[in-house]
C-alpha cells in the first residue's frame, strides 16, 4: 500500500515539477511543441528513475558470518581495556588481590533457580581470591552478582574477568563486553534494545546490517555471542536503579549469562525482587598485610632496604585494623591514590599520620580528602608548573560538574556544546546564516551588471529580507537544539551497489511532514521573490515565476541533502579506536558531505537563477552575468553552504562552537581534545568506547564539590 502511494507521490511530484519549469521559457525561444517535447521526455525519465529504483532487484549480498564479527569485537574489547589497565598500572608491580565471599540473604534468588535445578537447593561455595572467571564458571545459571564498597575496585575486577575470559576464549564463544550501566534510562529503552545501542556506539562497525535485515549488533545478543558485564548499577540515578533490575529481568531469556558489578546498599535498595538466578557475592576489604606488600614496591627503597612507606605502615598495624588509616587502605581506589601521591612524588606518606580528629570516622573522611585532593597535583606534578597543575584542576572540576548536570558518567566532546548558553549558540548561527545568505544569495545583485537600477535593487532587497529570515529561523532552530543533530556522523558516502537502498529512503523522505513543511517554506520564499521582483516594474505572471522557482529549489535542494544523507555507511573498525579517532571521522563526514551539498545547492541556485531571470526581470542571464561571473558565484555560494553545513548541521561545527566559547570563559582550555587525552594518559580518566569518564565516581565527586 505504501509503496503505492510512494510511486503516485513521486510521479506526482515530478509532473508538477516539469510542468512549473516550463513558465521559466520566456516566449519565442521554443515553440509549444518543444515545450511538451521536453515536458514529457522530463517525465518519462523521472518515472523511469523511480520504477528502476523500486524494482531492482536486491543486490547480492555475501552472508556475515557472527563468529567473524564476534572475533574482531574480541580484538577490539581487548585493545581498549589492556591500554586501561596499563594506564592504571594494575600490573605496575602486581595486581592487589581480590577476595570475596557468599552473600546469602534476600538479595540472592533461590538456590533452585541458580543451580538450574528444582530440587536442589543445596547453596554454592563461591568464596575466592583473584580468579573471579572460575568462580563465575562454578555459577550453573552463568548470572552473577559481585558487591563491593566504593572504590573496592569493582570495574578493575569487571576488567580482570573480561581480560582472563577473552584469553581463555575459543572461536565461537561469547565475547566479554563491559557496559557502563550508568549511561541506561531503563525507561527509554529494554535492556536488549540498550545493549545493541552501546555496542554501536562503542563499535560501530556493528551498525552495518546482517542477511536478515537487522544489525550486526543485535545479531550477536541474538546468538548470545556477547556477554555482558553490567558495571555500576550504583551508578544509576537513585530513582531509576529499581527499574533497571526490573528491566533486567524481564530481558533476561532462559541461557542468558551476565556479570553485574554494585555497591551493596544501592544494590538492595534497588532489587526489591533478586535478580532472576544469580548469585551474590561481596568483595572483602584489603588487608594491611596486603598493602604492606604492595606500597613500598611502588617507591626507591633506601640504603636498608626500607622505603618510606615501612614507618607508616607499621603505625598502622599497630594500631590495629579499626584504625582510621587501615579502613581508608582497605579499598584499592585510596591505595591508588596513596600511590600517585606519596610514591609518585617526593612527598612523605608520614604526613597522613598527622591527620587526626577525636571521631575515628572523620578522621578517616579526612584522610581521604588529603588523598583525593592530591591526586591531581601529583599526577600533574611531573612535568608542570603549579600554576599549570592549578589550570588543569579547575578545568577538570569543570567537567566534573558538567556530568554531574547532565546526569551521566560520560564526558562526550559533542556534548560540551550543552555548557554554552542557547543564547550565544542561536546567535552565532544566526550571524553566520544571515551573513552567508547575504553574501552568497545577494552576489548576483551586488556583482552582476545589471542594465538598470531596479533590477538591482529588487534583488538586493530580497537578500535583505531573505537573509534576515533564514537568520531568525535558523538561530532559533540551532540554538535551542544547540545543532540539528545530536550525535557524531561516522558514515561514509558510497553509492556503488546501494541504488535500491538509496531510492528506498529517498522515497521514505519524500512522504515525511517534515518534507511537507520544507516545500511550503520554500514556495512562500518562492511568492516573495515574486512580490519582489515585481517592484523592479516588471509585471505579468512574476508571482507564477516566482512560484515556479521556489518550488524548484525546494525540490532540488530536498533531493541533494537527502541524497547525501542516503550515501552513508558505517565507517570501518579501524576509524573507532578512541574519542579523537570519532571526532575526527566526524570532522571528515562533515567536510565530505558539507562539501556535496554545497557543490548542490550552489548548483541548483544558480540553475534557477538562469532559468528564472529573464522571466522576472526582463534580462539576459548572459548580460547580468557576463564573462563567466557566474562561476565565481557558483563557487561563493558552494563554500558559503559548505560553512554552514559543517558548523550547524553537524555535532563537529557546534563543537567548535563550544570548544571557542568554553576556551574564551576559562572553562576548559583551547586543545581540549588534547587536554583529554592527556588527562587519560594520566589516570584521572578512563575511556569508554568513543567518550571518558572519571576514573572512579568518588574522584568526579570531590572534583566537583
Amino acid at each position: 500500500m505504501w509503496r503505492k502511494v510512494r510511486v503516485v507521490s513521486v510521479v506526482v511530484f515530478c509532473v508538477a515539477v516539469a510542468a512549473i519549469l516550463l513558465l521559466f521559457l520566456p516566449d519565442g525561444e521554443l515553440d509549444r511543441g518543444d515545450k511538451v517535447a521536453s515536458v514529457i521526455s522530463m517525465v518519462t525519465a523521472c518515472v523511469t528513475l523511480v520504477t528502476m529504483l523500486i524494482s531492482a532487484p536486491p543486490q547480492e549480498k555475501r552472508p556475515v558470518a557472527p563468529g567473524a564479527v564476534a572475533d574482531v569485537l574480541a580484538n577490539a574489547v581487548r585493545a581498549q581495556w589492556e591500554t586501561e589497565e596499563r594506564i592504571r598500572r594494575v600490573h605496575d608491580p602486581f595486581p592487589l588481590p581480590f577476595r570475596w565471599s557468599v552473600v546469602d540473604d534476600e538479595t540472592t534468588d533461590h538456590w533452585q533457580n541458580i543451580n538450574r535445578a528444582h530440587d536442589d537447593d543445596s547453596p554454592l561455595d563461591l568464596a575466592g581470591r583473584d580468579d573471579v572467571v572460575a568462580v563465575f564458571r562454578r555459577v550453573p545459571s552463568g548470572r552473577l552478582v559481585v558487591l563491593g564498597a566504593a572504590g573496592a575496585g569493582k570495574t578493575i575486577l569487571a576488567s580482570r574477568f573480561t581480560l582472563p575470559l577473552l584469553d581463555q576464549r575459543a572461536p565461537g564463544d561469547p565475547v566479554p563486553v563491559i557496559f557502563p550501566l550508568g549511561s541506561w534510562d531503563p525507561m527509554s529503552a529494554p535492556l536488549r534494545d540498550w545493549l545493541a545501542e552501546q555496542l554501536i556506539a562503542d563499535y560501530p562497525m556493528l551498525s552495518a546490517a546482517d542477511d536478515s535485515g537487522g544489525t550486526l549488533a543485535a545479531r550477536l545478543l541474538a546468538d548470545r555471542l556477547v556477554l555482558p558485564v553490567l558495571d555500576g548499577l550504583d551508578e544509576v540515578p537513585e530513582g531509576i536503579r529499581g527499574a533497571v533490575v526490573t528491566r533486567i529481568n524481564r530481558g533476561v531469556l532462559p541461557g542468558d549469562r551476565f556479570l553485574l558489578t554494585s555497591r551493596p546498599d544501592e544494590f538492595r535498595a534497588a532489587a526489591a525482587d533478586p535478580l532472576a538466578s544469580a548469585a551474590v557475592v561481596r568483595l572483602d576489604r584489603l588487608t594491611i598485610d596486603d598493602v604492606a606488600g604492595y606500597l613500598p614496591l611502588t617507591t626507591r627503597k633506601g640504603r636498608d632496604t626500607r622505603t618510606k612507606w615501612h614507618p607508616v605502615l607499621a603505625h598502622a598495624r599497630r594500631s590495629g585494623i579499626d584504625s582510621a588509616l587501615s579502613e581508608v587502605l582497605s579499598t584499592p581506589l585510596m591505595v591508588a591514590l596513596a600511590r600517585a601521591v606519596f610514591s609518585d612524588t617526593a612527598a612523605d606518606p608520614a604526613r597522613l599520620l598527622a591527620v587526626s580528629s577525636p571521631d575515628t570516622r572523620t578522621t578517616r573522611e579526612l584522610i581521604e580528602d588529603r588523598l583525593l585532593a592530591g591526586f591531581v597535583p601529583a599526577v600533574y606534578s611531573d612535568d608542570l608548573t603549579e600554576a599549570t597543575a592549578a589550570r588543569a584542576r579547575r578545568h577538570l572540576a569543570f567537567l566534573a560538574r558538567h556530568s554531574l548536570r547532565l546526569r551521566t558518567q560520560d564526558i562526550a566532546w559533542w556534548r560540551l556544546v550543552t555548557a554554552v548558553p542557547r543564547t550565544v549558540v542561536g546567535a552565532v548561527a544566526g550571524l553566520v546564516i544571515t551573513a552567508a545568505t547575504w553574501l552568497g544569495a545577494g552576489f548576483p545583485g551586488w556583482a552582476g551588471h545589471w542594465p538598470d537600477g531596479g533590477g538591482r535593487q529588487a534583488w538586493l532587497v530580497a537578500t535583505l529580507i531573505a537573509g534576515a529570515a533564514t537568520g531568525l529561523a535558523g538561530g532559533l532552530i540551532v540554538g535551542q537544539g544547540r545543532g540539528i543533530r545530536l550525535t557524531p556522523a561516522r558514515v561514509r558516502l558510497r553509492m556503488r551497489g546501494r541504488a535500491r537502498q538509496i531510492g528506498a529512503r529517498l522515497l521514505r523522505s519524500l512522504t515525511t511532514w517534515r518534507n511537507l513543511a520544507w516545500f511550503a517554506v520554500w514556495t512562500v520564499g518562492g511568492l516573495l521573490f515574486g512580490v519582489v521582483a515585481s517592484l523592479s516594474g516588471r509585471d505579468g505572471g512574476v508571482l507564477l515565476v516566482g512560484l515556479a522557482a521556489g518550488l524548484f529549489c525546494g525540490a532540488a535542494l530536498w533531493f541533494v541533502v537527502s541524497f547525501v544523507r542516503a550515501l552513508g555507511v558505517p565507517v570501518t573498525p579501524t576509524e573507532t579506536t578512541s574519542p579523537a579517532d570519532l571526532l575526527r571521522t566526524d570532522r571528515r563526514t562533515a567536510l565530505r558531505q558539507g562539501l556535496a551539498v554545497g557543490v548542490g545547492g550552489s548548483a541548483v541556485f544558480w540553475l534557477m537563477l538562469r532559468l528564472a531571470m529573464e522571466p522576472a526581470f526582463g534580462t539576459p542571464f548572459a548580460v547580468v552575468f557576463p564573462g563567466g561571473l557566474w562561476v565565481l558565484g557558483t563557487a561563493t555560494m558552494a563554500v558559503l553552504g559548505l560553512l554552514i553545513w559543517m558548523l550547524f548541521v553537524t555535532v563537529w561545527g557546534p563543537w567548535l562552537v563550544a570548544r571557542t566559547w568554553l576556551s574564551l570563559t576559562g572553562k576548559l582550555p583551547w586543545p581540549v581534545m588534547g587536554f583529554l587525552v592527556d588527562a587519560h594518559r594520566r589516570g584521572v580518566l578512563r575511556q569508554a568506547g568513543g567518550v571518558y569518564q572519571f576514573r572512579h565516581a568518588r574522584l568526579r565527586d570531590h572534583l566537583a564539590g
